[in-house]
C-alpha cells in the first residue's frame, strides 16, 4: 500500500465530530445522525433513530496523528431499522491530499446526496473490517483500531494539516457512511490558527425570570448546572458572558440567599477571566430589533422580589451630641452647625433649636443618631458588575444591518454575531472586523457547532469525534493562505440542562495541536477587516411571535395602572419576557413554540387576575336601592377599582362611579346604587371596571335585573288606606258608644254629685270621665 503523502490520518481530527453520513435502504439515500459507541468491541441494543443506519469515525487525541505515535479509531453502527441487516463489511479510506480552508473541510464532512458508502474519489482504503449481521436495533462497536502513520498514508513529505477520513459500511443492499478528519503534524512547528474563546455563564432555559431560592440552591449545588460552568471556565484564558439575573437574583435575597450561591458570586467575582455583560436572561437582541424595537430591553424594576426583612439593617454613625446650645445664625435664623458634626447632624439641627418650652419631635428612623436603618438595594446596585470587557452584545440569529443602529442605541459598543452573518468569501472571517461604522466581532459557525457538540456528548466515542473536528477545522484556518488575525470560537450558549463534557472541552481546548488560545481584549485591538452582512434572514415567524410577546406587554402595563406601585406588576413581567427571549431558544427551535405559549398564558393570568366574579339574576324590588356585585383579585397586591355600570335601557339609572379598594388575593363587595324609573321589566347591566387612571381592567360583565318599581308604591298606598279604615272604625264606635251611655241613664254622673264632706265648692271638685272603651267594657 502506497502510504503516499496525504493519506488521511485516518479519521481522527473532525472525526465523526458531527459526522454526516448518508443512508441507502429501500433502494434511496438519506441522511442520519451518528450514533453512540461504546468503549469495546460488543454487539449490543441501543435506542436509535427509526428508518436509518448510522456509522460513526471516533479518533484517538482529538484526531491528531504524531509522526511516532499511534491513531486508534472506534467505529459504531447503528441499525435503526425494522428489518435486520445481514452480515457486511467496513472501509477505512484516508484522502491522499490535505484539505485547505474551511470550505473545503466542510464540503468533505457533508455527506447529503453522496454515495458515503462508497470510497471517495482521492482516498487510498487503509483498512476493511468484517461486520456481523446486525438484528433490528442492533448497535455494533469496533474499537482498538490502531494505525501508525505509515499506515494511514502519511510519511515526512506530506504536509502538516486536515485530512479526510471516510467509512463506508455495506451489508446486502444497504450502505451507509460516515466521515471525519485528522491532523498530520509534521515538519516542524506547524501554523496554527490564534483563537480568542468565548463561554455564557447562563442557566438553563427551564428557569423562569428571577431565580428563588431553592432554584439557586439547586442550580449552584456541587452538581448544579452554574457549578459545573464555573468550575470549567474558572481562571481558563475564555472570556465569560455573563447574564445578570444570575446576580440580581442572588442579591435580591438577601439574607435568605443560599450559602452556596453566596459562595459561587464570591468565587464569580474572584475569576482572573475577563468578563462582560450578556442581555437580561441571556435575551436575543436581534429578534428583538427586528420586532420593532428601538432599543434592547432591560429590566424595569426588582421591587417584586425585594422583602425589606431580608436586608440587614445599616448602623449610622452616631452624631456627636452637643454640649452647648445651638446658636443661630445671623442671617437665616437657622442653627449654626457645630465644629466637627456629620452633614447629616447639619441638615437635622433644625431639632436642636426646638425651644426649650417645647417638646421636641420625634425624628424618624433615619434622623435618629445611632439607629439602624432597614434598606433595600436599587436596581442599579442589583445590577452593578465590574465587568472587565466594553459593552458587547452578542447576537445569536440573523443580524442586519438596522440591527446594529438599535444595538448602538442601546449602549453596545461591540456586536459580537455568527461569522454565518457574512456573505461567502470562500474563507474563515477572522473575528476583528467592522459592518459599515459598526465595530463587530465574527464568532466562526463551524467552531460553534463542533464546540457545542464536544460539550454536549454523552459518550467518549461522541466526544472525541467532535473534539477531532474543532482541531481538524482550526488545522483548516490556519491552511487558509489568510494572513494575521484571531478567530472566535464560542461555546454552547442557551442549554436545557448540564453539559456533560463541557470540563473536559475546556481541558482538550489547552492541548489543541492545531490552535493558540489569545485573549478577547486582544482580538478587539486588531485591525479590523470590512465585513457585509446579509448572508443570514431573520426569521419572520420568531419575529411575529415576538411583536405578540411586546403588545402583550403593553397590556400588562396599563393593566398595572391598579395597583399604588405598577412597578411591582411590569417588573415581573418584564423579567419573565425577557427569560422567554432567550438566545437558547435557537437551538431548540422545537421548543420555542412552547415558550411563547407559556409566556402568553402568564400573561393572560395577569390580565384576568382582576375580575368581576360571575353574578346571578337579581330581581329589585323599590325605586332606589344598592346592588352588590363581587370583585376578585387574585394579586398578591391591594388593587383599587372604579365600578362602572350602564343599563340597557331606561328603566334604570345610575348616577355615578363607585371606587374602592381589594385587598391582596380577596373578593370584596361592591355597591352600586341604582335607580328605577317607570315601568317594570328587564334591565341588563353592562359592567367594566377601571384602574383610578381610566384604564379598562378586565373583560365586561352583563348582570341581568328584574325591576318591579310599582310595588314599593302600591303596598305604601294599601297600607295607608288600612290605616284610615281603622280610624275612621275607631271614631264610628266612640261615636255610637256616647249615644248608648245618655240614652241608658238619667241619674247624675259621678263627676256632678260631689262628695259632702270633701269641703270642696262645687266648682272646684274635680272632674272623673270615663273613657268609652272603659265604659264599654264595665258596662
Amino acid at each position: 500500500m502506497t502510504h503516499h503523502r496525504h493519506r488521511p490520518r485516518l479519521l481522527s481530527a473532525l472525526a465523526a465530530a458531527a459526522l454526516s453520513f448518508a443512508v441507502v435502504s429501500a433502494g434511496g439515500w438519506s441522511t442520519g445522525s451518528s450514533a453512540i459507541a461504546s468503549p469495546e468491541t460488543s454487539a449490543n441494543t441501543a435506542s436509535t433513530p427509526d428508518g436509518l443506519v448510522s456509522v460513526e469515525v471516533s479518533p484517538s487525541n482529538g484526531g491528531a496523528v504524531e509522526p511516532s505515535s499511534l491513531t486508534s479509531f472506534g467505529i459504531t453502527l447503528t441499525n435503526g431499522t425494522d428489518a435486520d441487516l445481514p452480515a457486511g463489511s467496513v472501509s477505512v479510506a484516508v484522502t491522499t491530499a490535505r484539505i485547505t480552508g474551511t470550505e473545503a473541510l466542510d464540503a468533505w464532512l457533508d455527506t447529503t446526496g453522496a454515495d458515503a458508502a462508497a470510497t471517495p474519489a482521492g482516498t487510498t482504503v487503509v483498512r476493511t473490517i468484517d461486520i456481523p449481521e446486525l438484528i433490528a436495533g442492533q448497535q455494533y462497536v469496533v474499537s482498538g483500531l490502531d494505525f501508525t502513520p505509515p499506515a494511514l498514508g502519511f510519511d515526512d513529505a506530506d504536509a502538516w494539516g486536515s485530512y479526510g477520513v471516510s467509512a463506508g459500511y455495506v451489508a446486502g443492499d444497504t450502505a451507509a457512511g460516515g466521515r471525519t478528519a485528522l491532523v498530520w503534524r509534521a515538519q516542524g512547528q506547524p501554523t496554527t490558527a490564534s483563537v480568542a474563546l468565548v463561554a455564557p455563564l447562563t442557566v438553563p432555559l427551564s428557569y423562569g425570570g428571577l431565580l428563588d431560592a431553592d432554584e439557586l440552591a439547586e442550580l449552584t449545588a456541587d452538581d448544579g448546572a452554574l457549578a459545573t460552568q464555573l468550575d470549567a471556565l474558572f481562571g481558563e484564558q475564555i472570556a465569560l458572558g455573563i447574564d445578570p439575573r444570575i446576580i440580581v437574583s442572588i442579591r435580591a435575597l438577601g439574607t435568605r440567599a443560599p450559602e452556596s450561591a453566596v459562595a459561587w458570586l464570591a468565587r464569580l467575582e474572584a475569576a482572573p477571566n475577563e468578563t462582560f455583560a450578556l442581555q437580561y436572561g441571556d435575551a436575543e437582541p436581534a429578534v428583538q430589533a427586528e420586532a420593532g424595537l428601538d432599543r434592547l430591553l432591560s429590566p424595569s424594576s426588582f421591587s417584586f422580589a425585594l422583602n425589606i426583612a431580608d436586608f440587614p439593617v445599616v448602623q449610622p454613625t452616631e452624631t456627636p451630641t452637643p454640649t452647648t446650645s445651638p446658636t443661630t445664625g445671623p442671617d437665616d435664623g437657622q442653627p449654626t452647625p457645630q465644629a466637627g458634626s456629620s452633614p447629616a447632624a447639619s441638615s437635622d439641627s433644625s431639632a436642636a433649636a426646638t425651644p426649650s418650652d417645647e417638646p421636641a419631635p420625634t425624628p424618624s428612623p433615619s434622623e435618629t443618631p445611632g439607629q439602624a436603618v432597614p434598606t433595600v438595594p436599587t436596581m442599579d446596585e442589583l445590577l452593578s458588575w465590574s465587568y472587565s470587557l466594553p459593552s458587547i452584545v452578542w447576537a445569536g440569529g440573523a443580524v442586519t444591518d438596522a440591527d446594529l443602529a438599535v444595538f448602538a442605541a442601546s449602549g453596545g459598543t461591540v456586536t459580537m454575531l455568527d461569522s454565518a452573518n457574512t456573505t461567502d468569501t470562500g474563507q474563515s472571517v477572522r473575528a476583528s472586523a467592522t459592518v459599515g461604522t459598526a465595530q463587530t466581532l465574527l464568532a466562526d459557525h463551524g467552531l460553534a457547532e463542533s464546540l457545542g457538540e464536544a460539550a454536549a456528548a454523552t459518550t467518549d466515542a461522541a466526544f472525541e469525534s467532535a473534539i477531532a473536528d474543532v482541531n481538524a477545522r482550526a488545522a483548516a484556518i490556519g491552511t487558509e493562505g489568510s494572513t494575521g488575525g484571531t478567530v472566535v470560537a464560542v461555546l454552547p450558549r442557551g442549554v436545557d440542562a448540564t453539559l456533560p463534557a463541557l470540563g473536559d472541552t475546556v481541558n482538550a481546548l489547552r492541548s489543541l495541536p492545531a490552535t493558540a488560545q489569545t485573549s478577547l481584549a486582544a482580538t478587539l485591538a486588531e485591525p479590523p477587516a470590512a465585513a457585509t452582512l446579509g448572508a443570514m434572514a431573520p426569521d419572520s415567524e420568531r419575529v411575529s411571535d415576538v411583536q405578540v410577546l411586546l403588545d402583550e406587554e403593553q397590556d400588562v402595563t396599563a393593566f398595572s395602572s391598579v395597583l399604588d406601585e405598577p412597578e411591582l406588576l411590569t417588573g415581573r413581567e418584564r423579567a419573565t419576557l425577557l427569560s422567554s427571549l432567550a438566545a437558547g431558544w435557537l437551538r431548540a427551535e422545537g421548543d420555542w413554540g412552547s415558550a411563547v405559549t407559556a409566556q402568553q398564558e402568564r400573561t393572560d393570568t395577569v390580565l384576568a387576575s382582576v375580575r368581576v366574579t360571575d353574578s346571578s339574576r337579581i330581581n329589585m324590588v323599590g325605586g332606589e336601592v344598592s346592588l352588590p356585585f363581587a370583585v376578585r383579585n387574585d394579586l398578591p397586591y391591594p388593587v383599587t377599582v372604579v365600578m362602572e355600570a350602564s343599563p340597557s335601557n331606561g328603566r334604570l339609572s345610575i348616577s355615578g362611579s363607585v371606587t374602592q379598594e381589594i385587598a391582596a388575593d380577596s373578593r370584596a363587595t361592591v355597591l352600586v346604587p341604582v335607580q328605577s324609573q317607570i315601568g317594570n321589566g328587564d334591565v341588563t347591566l353592562r359592567l367594566q371596571l377601571f384602574s383610578t387612571s381610566g384604564q379598562a381592567i378586565g373583560e365586561q360583565s352583563f348582570v341581568g335585573v328584574n325591576v318591579r318599581a310599582d310595588w314599593e308604591g302600591i303596598g305604601a298606598v294599601v297600607l295607608a288606606l288600612l290605616v284610615a279604615l281603622l280610624f275612621v272604625s275607631g271614631v264610628v264606635r266612640m261615636v255610637l258608644s256616647r249615644r248608648a251611655k245618655r240614652r241608658g241613664s238619667g241619674a247624675p254622673s259621678v263627676a256632678s254629685a260631689g262628695a259632702p264632706d270633701s269641703g270642696q265648692p262645687p266648682g272646684d271638685e274635680p272632674q272623673v270621665e270615663s273613657s268609652p272603651g272603659r265604659q264599654e267594657t264595665n258596662g
